[in-house]
């Protein structure tokens, strides 16, 4: 059975278990079962078989069992982890991947002896540190200890993560791990990223619940957010299968005691979200207008086209009422400090040998590290100790700085450390005010952490043997067992503002239809909701949400320009001119209704109509010459000849005329019969086109649809003229 065939099935039989179809997953796992070379995969097949008939047989006797729902769900829990078992029993020997080849490598070693030959080494740097020597003696001993507790590290790092399940003992073992004062901090984190990233590629239950107990018993707050961070991760990647496993339900219950789980819970939660802004999606999909538009808009105004949508003023002061705006600027100010805005300069720093070791991915930045000590001939150095300060830098980020720094010359480097040295005095202020707010704190915790996972799912060369919560939409409240802490008001408010910000509309409307449904919508959430989807390009449930408002306040002039607008480009024109011109009454001052009445008028081909509110907005104070290509293309369209000449030449002399201008003036000069003087303005058009040929023949080519089409120019002299132009320029 080969890797295709191994994932394929699994996908099938995870896919029925999802839907409690058991008789169907349990024909296809016996199939992988009986090619695993594991007899013991055997015999827990037949058991969990034998109990699932038992089960059926007492269901079909008309037997009541008030116990079949629990025994339904340890047969459901155990297929799965059956399955996974049979997984790894059949790919282990023919698959390359770094999970398998470290279960082989490690599955015959105990954790317990690799704990107590840890702790042995650990003691030992206690003691050479305790001895004095102005000699290099001790330094170099102690260095060497150093290396060998990494190596420690490392193999305890593959050992959690690669097991797969843990056994009781493995759980009682890592459980003394966590709880031992005298294992380093740096070493318990690391555990808390393996025992992570080994549930996300096998379900562990007791993985996640050593996190969830390490959240509610560790006492230092990297631990605990550590722990809270990684167990959020596997929850959400597990969500739909979490209903059965009881300890795990009550593991997650027994910590709303904790004062701070809820709100720490929020923060993971929003940071996540932030973590999508990294790439820089952008999902904001704009449809283009009919290219007539093209011919007349004012590409020379730094003024937004009247074609955009626009965002409702009315919508700061409701969140400026409503304490959002403060929250938003907390946490942008917080995301402009410690976001991911130094990931595209440390993305190119990860190729360092120090970043092919796995654990090193997760390792807190600490300045006994050998590789840091190394980067400096095996002496502390002061930078070491002024990158540790730098708030702003996840640790991966902090080894790169180090390794980068390190491989400078001497010059540089002391000159880095003269301006780092200045800066001492500003770091220690900022460490200083993150400790005057706890919420702070425990937020900038959680951020360099997320940002430290963020780099290894996204940068480690082999990223795609892992699975990665940062390829999902992130959405909390998704997991049933989490969203009744993160559904509140306030908290969907706030999620839903910044995916609106930030142009993830789809999202933005999952949490503003679950504040609807809450009943907790102000109504402007309705036009949020309908601007999300004008965004995205669906205009009829657009106008649906913009209706619902329309129903509250029937005289609000953006609400009516935006529904005009969907009209328009759902091509609805008597409903679009119905909405404009209502918004026209409201607001007759209005330049942009006034053109985009115009615009409406010109996709009809009604020109005399769209003259007028051409006209109209010329006069307006405001207008400037935002009017006069609309008028001089239809005045050529007209036949007002020296109407369009006065126009155009407005805008070649008063404004700063375009390629598109001079076309436009010389399809007037053709479509008079000024052929020589068409050519001469054409010339024009093409040198502003970087006397581009091809892109001016094909600007020159479309526009055969209206002087061939409607001003009656002969096809032959239209194409003659162009060839004219191109062979004499």
């Amino acid at each position: 059975m080969d890797k295709s065939e191994i994932s394929k099935l699994k996908n099938e039989i995870f896919a029925h278990l999802d839907n409690r179809e058991l008789a169907l997953a349990f024909r296809l796992l016996k199939v992988m079962v009986d090619n695993a070379p594991q007899w013991e995969l055997k015999e827990e097949f037949n058991r969990l078989n034998t109990s699932y008939k038992y089960m059926l047989q007492y269901l079909s006797q008309g037997v009541l069992d008030p116990q079949r729902d629990n025994i339904l769900s340890h047969i459901i829990s155990e297929s799965y982890l059956l399955t996974d078992k049979t997984v790894i029993a059949l790919a282990v020997s023919q698959s390359t991947h770094i999970f398998y080849r470290r279960h082989q490598e490690y599955r015959g070693r105990d954790l317990r002896d690799m704990l107590e030959e840890y702790l042995i080494e650990r003691n030992k740097i206690d003691l050479i540190a305790s001895a004095h020597d102005e000699n290099n003696g001790n330094v170099d001993a102690l260095n060497s200890i150093l290396l060998q507790c990494e190596t420690h590290e490392s193999d305890i790092f593959n050992k959690v993560w690669s097991s797969f399940p843990l056994s009781n003992a493995d759980v009682e073992n890592i459980a003394s791990l966590l709880s031992n004062s005298k294992v380093p901090l740096h070493m318990k984190s690391l555990v808390l990223s393996a025992l992570m990233l080994g549930a996300t590629k096998f379900f562990d239950p007791s993985k996640l619940k050593i996190l969830l107990d390490g959240y509610g018993s560790l006492d230092d707050s990297e631990l605990q957010l550590r722990a809270l961070i990684n167990a959020v991760i596997v929850i959400f990647l597990y969500r739909n299968r979490l209903k059965y496993y009881g300890e795990i339900l009550t593991a997650l219950s027994s910590l709303e005691s904790s004062p701070s789980f809820a709100s720490d819970l929020r923060l993971v939660f929003t940071r996540l979200i932030h973590s999508r802004n990294t790439d820089n999606i952008s999902r904001k999909i704009r449809k283009i207008s009919p290219d007539i538009f093209n011919k007349i808009k004012d590409q020379s105004l730094g003024t937004i086209d009247i074609n955009e949508i626009e965002e409702n003023p009315q919508w700061q002061q409701w969140l400026d009422d409503s304490g959002i705006t403060r929250k938003l600027e907390e946490i942008n100010e917080i995301q402009l400090e410690g976001g991911d805005v130094f990931i595209s300069a440390f993305s190119k720093l990860k190729t360092y040998p120090f970043f092919n070791t796995l654990s090193n991915w997760f390792l807190p930045y600490h300045e006994n590290c050998t590789a840091v000590l190394e980067a400096f001939g095996r002496k502390k150095h002061p930078l070491t100790s002024l990158i540790k300060m730098m708030p702003l830098l996840c640790d991966s980020d902090k080894y790169s700085m180090i390794l980068s720094i390190a491989s400078a010359p001497e010059s540089q480097r002391n000159m880095m450390l003269s301006q780092f040295e200045a800066q001492r005095e500003q770091f220690q202020e900022l460490k200083s005010d993150e400790s005057q707010s706890i919420i702070k704190m425990r937020d900038m915790i959680v951020n360099r952490y997320i940002q430290d996972l963020y780099r290894f799912f996204k940068l480690y060369s082999r990223r795609r043997e892992f699975k990665s919560i940062f390829d999902t939409d992130l959405n909390l409240t998704d997991a049933e067992c989490l969203n009744v802490y993160i559904s509140d008001t306030p908290t969907l408010s706030l999620i839903a503002e910044f995916y609106f910000k930030n142009g993830f509309y789809q999202d933005a409307i999952k949490f503003y239809r679950i504040m609807v449904a809450n009943h907790d919508a102000d109504p402007h959430v309705y036009q949020k909701i309908a601007y999300s989807f004008q965004a995205l390009g669906r205009y009829q449930n657009a106008l649906r949400n913009y209706s619902r408002y329309e129903i509250v306040d029937n005289t609000d002039v953006w609400n009516i320009k935006q529904m005009a607008q969907c009209y328009r480009s759902l091509r609805d024109h008597d409903k679009a001119i119905e909405y404009y011109s209502k918004a026209l009454e409201l607001s007759p001052g209005s330049v942009n209704v006034c053109l985009s009445l115009g615009h409406c008028y010109l996709d009809m081909d009604d020109y005399d109509n769209a003259l007028q509110q051409y006209y109209k907005a010329d006069f307006m104070p405001k207008c400037k010459h935002r009017a006069w290509r609309p008028i001089a293309w239809c005045s050529l369209l007209t036949g007002r000849h020296e109407q369009g000449i006065n126009y155009y030449e407005k805008i070649i002399n008063e404004d700063t005329p375009t390629s598109q201008d001079y076309l436009n003036y010389g399809h007037l000069l053709q479509s008079m019969g000024r052929i020589a003087d068409a050519i001469g303005i054409y010339r024009k058009s093409l040198a502003l086109e970087n006397n581009d040929v091809e892109a001016f023949a094909r600007l020159y080519l479309d526009d055969r649809k209206y002087l061939v089409g409607k001003l009656n120019v002969p096809d032959i002299d239209y194409t003659t003229i162009l060839d004219a132009v191109i062979y004499n320029s």
